[in-house]
């Protein structure tokens, strides 16, 4: 009977991380490209000035990469060779994700920029700007 308990109690864990997981990525607020323009403006994306800018600067370049589509399809390698370590998080490392916008402080609005593999997790797939702080809890 203990045992079962156990059991059930790891299996009730696995599923609950399990949700708050594809929760976390698939409740995920994005920016779309012409709304991003008009927030921050349009700054022709250069890789170096990107690297080396703080992340208010990088927001109108980000909807360059956006727009031109400069990065689908090409290799996840390629992001970090011309825009550096990440310096943000998405859902699991494999995302790359960087600030374009300072912190603005605790339960304030604040948006990255993401480059999301596809399923080998050599190529990107989707590059967008989601909302990294102040969601609604799904449950």
């Amino acid at each position: 009977m203990k045992l079962i308990k156990i059991f059930a109690f790891t299996l009730i864990t696995v599923f609950s991380a399990m949700y708050l997981c594809w929760a976390q990525y698939y409740a995920a607020k994005f920016m779309d490209v012409s709304v991003a323009e008009k927030k921050w403006g349009l700054e022709k994306f250069e890789p170096r000035l990107f690297r080396s800018k703080n992340p208010s600067s990088r927001s109108s370049m980000a909807v360059d990469i956006l727009k031109r589509k400069i990065y689908l399809g090409k290799d996840m390698s390629l992001v970090r060779k011309e825009l550096g370590n990440p310096d943000s998080y998405f859902f699991s490392d494999t995302i790359y994700a960087y600030k374009i916008m300072p912190f603005p402080g605790a339960n304030e609005e604040n948006w990255h920029l993401v480059f999301i593999p596809d399923e080998s997790l050599e190529k990107v797939k989707e590059v967008k700007i989601h909302k990294k702080c102040c969601y609604k809890s799904p449950l």
